[in-house]
C-alpha cells in the first residue's frame, strides 16, 4: 500500500501549510512527523508512568505545530530544496519518502583510528542510548543533552557517594558525516544533597531523585528568578527517597509531574563547593558556575531553540554503572 507521501509525489500535488493543520490531513502530518523523527530532526513524543520509565512512545502527535514546521524547514535546508513556507511541493514529499536516515544523517558509532578519549566516550554514550531506544538527534545543528550518574570524566563508574559531585553533564552533537563530538563534559550532580535529603517538607514523602530515562521537559528560563537555566516545564518521573538512604529503592514512591522545579542550574559565581548540600533538592546541577554559563550558551545555539524560543529541550539521564555494563570501556 502506497504511503501518502508517495501518493502526493505521484500526483504532483501541492499542499498548503494551512491545509496541514486541518483534520482531513492528520494522517499526512503524522507520516511527515514519523519520517522527520526517524531522521533525527523532530523530537518524538516522550511519556512514561509510575510503572514504566519515560521513553519515546511514538514518533508523531499528529499536530502541525512550530516544531514540525521548523523540522520541515530544516529538512529543506539540508536536502537543498527550495523552501516555501506557504506550501509543500512534490519534491519535498518525494525526498522525505526516499530519504534513508543512515545515509542522510549517519552516526559513526564504532571507534575509528585517531579517535580521542572524549569522542570514544561520546560514541559509548550514543551506543547506549540507541540500545535503550532513547531518541538521538542527528542534525549537526541540534544537540543531545545527557547526564551520566556515578561516572567520572572518562565515563568510568565511581562510588557515587551521596552528597558528592560525582555525575556528568554532557552535550553531544553529530558532525556532518556522522562523527560524534563531545561539546560539554562537566562535573555535576543528578542527585539531591544531604541537606534536602534530611530536611524534607512534611507534604512530601521524600526528597526527589529523578528516574533514569529520557524527558522532554525543559525550557529556557531563570532558576529562582535569577540564574539562567533550563527550567522544568514538562513531566518528569521521580523516586521519593522515603528512607533517606540516598538510593532508588523499590519501596520509594514514584511521583510524576511537571511542576516540581527539577531545573538544570548551577551553584554560585566564584564558588566551587566541595559538597552538594543545599545546591540540589533533586535538580540537575553543574558544579562550576562559569562552566554552567558555557553550557547554557552552547544549548542556546540549538537550531530548534533558535527557531522557537518556546522550544522544550530533551534530556536523557542514564546510570553510569549500567553504561559500563552495556558498553564497556
Amino acid at each position: 500500500m502506497a504511503s501518502l507521501l508517495q501518493e502526493l509525489t505521484e500526483k504532483r500535488q501541492l499542499i498548503s501549510s494551512g491545509q496541514l493543520g486541518q483534520p482531513p490531513l492528520a494522517d499526512l502530518v503524522a507520516e511527515i512527523q514519523a519520517r522527520l523523527c526517524a531522521l533525527g530532526l523532530l523530537d518524538p513524543v516522550i511519556d512514561g508512568s509510575t510503572e514504566a520509565p519515560f521513553l519515546p512512545v511514538r514518533p508523531a502527535d499528529g499536530r502541525f505545530g512550530p516544531e514540525t514546521f521548523n523540522a520541515i524547514r530544516s529538512f529543506h535546508r539540508y536536502w537543498r530544496l527550495q523552501y516555501n513556507e506557504d506550501q509543500l511541493a512534490p519534491a519535498f514529499f518525494q525526498a522525505l519518502a526516499d530519504c534513508d536516515p543512515d545515509a542522510f544523517f549517519p552516526i559513526q558509532f564504532s571507534p575509528l583510528a585517531g579517535d580521542g578519549a572524549q569522542t570514544l566516550l561520546a560514541k559509548r554514550v550514543l551506543r547506549y542510548m540507541a540500545r535503550k531506544n532513547y531518541w538521538i538527534t542527528r542534525a549537526p545543528d541540534q544537540l543531545n543533552i545527557v547526564y551520566v550518574e556515578g561516572a567520572g570524566p572518562d565515563g568510568k563508574p565511581n562510588a557515587d557517594q551521596m552528597n558528592k559531585w560525582n555525575d556528568r553533564r554532557m552535550v553531544i552533537r553529530i558532525l556532518p558525516g556522522g562523527q560524534p563530538e563531545m561539546l560539554v563534559n562537566d562535573q555535576a550532580t543528578t542527585e539531591p544533597g544531604r541537606f534536602y535529603t534530611d530536611n524534607v517538607p512534611k507534604h512530601l514523602a521524600g526528597v526527589a531523585r529523578i528516574a533514569f530515562g529520557q524527558y522532554k521537559a525543559w525550557k529556557m528560563g531563570l532558576h529562582k528568578g535569577v540564574q539562567p537555566s533550563l527550567v522544568q516545564r514538562g513531566k518528569v518521573r521521580l523516586h521519593r527517597d522515603i528512607n533517606k538512604d540516598g538510593k532508588r529503592d523499590t519501596a520509594d514512591p514514584i511521583d510524576i509531574g511537571d511542576g516540581f522545579g527539577i531545573n538544570q542550574h548551577s551553584t554560585k559565581p566564584g564558588l566551587v563547593p566541595d559538597s552538594v548540600e543545599k545546591f540540589s533538592a533533586g535538580c540537575l546541577v553543574g558544579r562550576r558556575y562559569d562552566y554552567h554559563l558555557s553550557f547554557m550558551h552552547i544549548v542556546r545555539q540549538d537550531y530548534r531553540y533558535q527557531m522557537n524560543k518556546d522550544y522544550m529541550f530533551v534530556s536523557t539521564i542514564i546510570d553510569g554503572d549500567d553504561l559500563a555494563k552495556a558498553e564497556p570501556m
